[in-house]
């Protein structure tokens, strides 16, 4: 019996029916006030049937705020998944929106505490059954992950999107890395001024008020606490989620171009009762409304709450678990399992004469590099968070800058399915760097391509541990397992393996100018390629569903613009400049104008320069006057700043900065620096 089907047989069943065809209407019940147990309560909205009825519970938990641009932008799938027979309740973490305390830190074990409350108490409410899902994308997939980690005894499932067990790790400090583009560019920076809003749904009796002004008393930047030390040395590590403990069955869903393509996996592997993964041609982006490639993902999740919150035998729990794009294919395909079984390690050498080959040079041999901070910038496209950004035909670029190996033409087309893992032996004149690797396919024309891409600090190969800096002279050998990814490489085309010391504007640049030496040989710089023939006897194809279109959320007028800048006369300069604005109605009266603008600079002679400016702004137009909320933050290798300013009917309401000195670089005086 396959172990997928082997697995279906752990979980009971609550019933016999075989579809769940009904469509009900549905209401939305704004500010439903959940208790704590410390008696803080949080805020949801409940999208319910308007039938009376006893409904399966599905929860949404996040920082975004339900009554504007968080909720606004998942209302068309809480009222999808409420109007076929399930009580649906999107909650604002304490802290934010409409819901009472302090939230000071991201990912706080308390989000999980609360998440497990939350779910209790929907347990117990006459309008649900008792069984209760949980779901989200990205921090609402991580809360998923979090809360079921608690093991809440009605929790039945939960479909985590885009998400991770360890942000630390995966993001901010990005496998020793610093991380830039999410975490401080967009994400970390716009989190200071919506974590400073009131709420936007304010009563007459004042009550948003005395929220809105403890929460000023203990405003926070988030983005303080992942550059430099954190308030203690386990800080972060209290934030990692014990996916290990998760023992509902789990639906993951993730793109290959998502930065948490490899988290999706390891949960997916480690999690002991029904699961499924679904991995698409995707950036940071739902399955529905993907601006490439979307598919009915809706439909597969309807499924997976029909089968473990309704009991409906849909047969989810007897199919192939795995489901994945094949890019270069252009299809859908089932696999048993992850990895795959059948998979060929190949293992490709770096050759003296910069050529890429299997068998190893027998002579010592090494090639040094000059880092460049640019580089990055050609394959900014592949970033998974910026999903309006077009996939580059072609980043060579990227590769003019960095140290290259290249193959011979394929004599045949082969299909890389897995982690590719680079193996890369190092020695540098700067105590640490950021290291970073792409495979990419290469074309008649010569344009390349990235298949999969890593990156490591040599001096931080586990994020949470203490740094071992690199010594003059000293040889380092590390293995470097990249983005996981499925892509047929076609005949004739070659493989590329590039080496460089930045990935700009994705990860901060090291702040000082160095030289990088990659030495050759049998126990020097190699890639293993996970190479997957075809099935000798092939599952079926997926019957997925086509996208539903009604799933876009209500945009009365967002715009976003994103541009590179070069400046190649006296400097060798980048600059990567994103600005987004948007506007949302607010029920029961009012609107919300945001408008957020970034500009992030490195320079190839003075990377130490680098830096971040960003002015964020919030304004919430009502009749008693509006309150207009500004941040702008200034971020360097060496220290962060932030500055807000709050005026109520264009007065004066509220001041103040935070700034930091950062200790991120090993052998640095970053006092004297900042």
């Amino acid at each position: 019996m396959a172990a997928y089907e082997q697995a279906g047989q752990r979980v009971r069943s609550t019933g016999a029916a075989v579809s769940n065809d009904r469509v009900y209407e549905v209401q939305l019940i704004r500010d439903v006030m959940i208790p704590m147990p410390d008696g803080v309560r949080l805020a949801g909205n409940l999208f319910i049937p308007t039938e009376p009825g006893v409904w399966p519970g599905i929860l949404s938990f996040n920082p975004y705020i339900k009554d504007a641009y968080g909720g606004q932008a998942h209302e068309p799938h809480h009222r999808h998944f409420a109007s076929r027979g399930y009580a649906v309740l999107h909650v604002d973490f304490r802290g934010t929106g409409n819901s009472e305390g302090i939230n000071p830190h991201p990912f706080d074990p308390q989000e999980r505490e609360d998440g497990h409350s939350i779910v209790e108490w929907m347990a117990e409410q006459s309008w649900c059954t008792g069984d209760i899902g949980i779901w989200g994308i990205s921090y609402s997939g991580i809360t998923s992950l979090s809360i079921a980690s608690t093991r809440p005894p009605h929790l039945r499932a939960i479909v985590p999107i885009h998400a991770t067990m360890d942000n630390y790790e995966w993001l901010h400090r990005n496998h020793g890395c610093r991380g830039l583009l999410l975490g401080d560019v967009d994400w970390g920076t716009g989190m200071v001024v919506s974590n400073l809003l009131p709420p936007v749904r304010q009563d007459r009796e004042g009550r948003w008020e005395r929220l809105w002004h403890e929460r000023l008393e203990a405003a926070h930047p988030w983005f303080f606490d992942w550059h430099g030390s954190p308030p203690d040395p386990e800080f972060w590590v209290r934030r990692k989620i014990p996916y290990e403990q998760i023992e509902v069955p789990t639906f993951g869903i993730c793109g290959w171009y998502d930065a948490y393509t490899a988290p999706t996996f390891t949960v997916f592997e480690a999690v002991q009762a029904p699961k499924r993964v679904l991995i698409g041609p995707w950036k940071h982006s739902l399955a529905d409304i993907s601006p490439v490639h979307p598919i009915g993902g809706v439909h597969e999740m309807d499924r997976w709450w029909d089968r473990w919150l309704k009991g409906i035998e849909n047969g989810v729990e007897l199919e192939p678990p795995v489901t994945i794009y094949v890019m270069g294919e252009e299809r859908w395909r089932h696999e048993a399992e992850w990895p795959i079984a059948r998979t060929t390690p190949t293992r490709l050498h770096a050759q003296p004469g910069n050529t890429l080959s299997s068998g190893a040079t027998d002579t010592a041999h090494s090639h040094t590099y000059a880092y460049d901070a640019r580089v990055g910038t050609g394959s900014i496209g592949y970033n998974g968070h910026r999903k309006l950004l077009p996939i580059p035909t072609d980043q060579s670029a990227d590769d003019l800058m960095s140290l290259t190996y290249t193959s011979d033409p394929l004599p045949d087309a082969i299909e890389i399915t897995g982690t590719p893992v680079a193996h890369i032996s190092l020695s540098a004149n700067t105590p640490e760097l950021t290291l970073v690797v792409k495979l990419c396919a290469v074309n008649a024309r010569g344009e390349s391509r990235v298949i999969s891409e890593g990156n490591r600090n040599p001096a931080r190969l586990d994020a949470h541990a203490t740094p071992d800096p690199l010594k003059p002279g000293e040889i380092r050998s590390i293995a470097i397992p990249m983005h996981p990814t499925s892509a047929v490489i076609q005949a004739g085309d070659r493989l590329r393996l590039c080496i460089a010391g930045a990935d700009f504007p994705t990860l901060w640049p090291t702040p000082n100018p160095y030289d990088l030496t990659i030495h050759l040989g049998e126990n020097g710089t190699s890639i293993d390629l996970p190479i997957v023939p075809q099935r000798d006897t092939p599952l079926p194809d997926p019957a997925l569903q086509a996208a539903d279109a009604s799933l876009q959320p209500v945009d009365p007028s967002s715009g976003i613009d994103l541009h590179v800048v070069h400046q190649h006369i006296g400097q060798r300069v980048t600059a990567f400049e994103t600005r987004k604005t948007a506007r949302y109605l607010i029920d029961g009266g009012g609107e919300l104008h945001s408008d957020h603008h970034s500009t992030v600079t490195t320079n190839a002679d003075r990377p130490w320069e680098t830096n971040l400016q960003s002015d964020s702004r919030y304004v919430l137009k009502r009749g008693a006057g509006d309150i207009a909320v500004r941040v702008q933050g200034y971020l360097t290798p060496f220290a962060v700043r932030a500055t807000a300013e709050i005026d109520i009917a264009g007065q004066p309401f509220f001041r103040r900065e935070w700034s930091k000195v950062v200790d991120d670089w090993s052998g640095y005086d970053t006092a004297a620096d900042a």
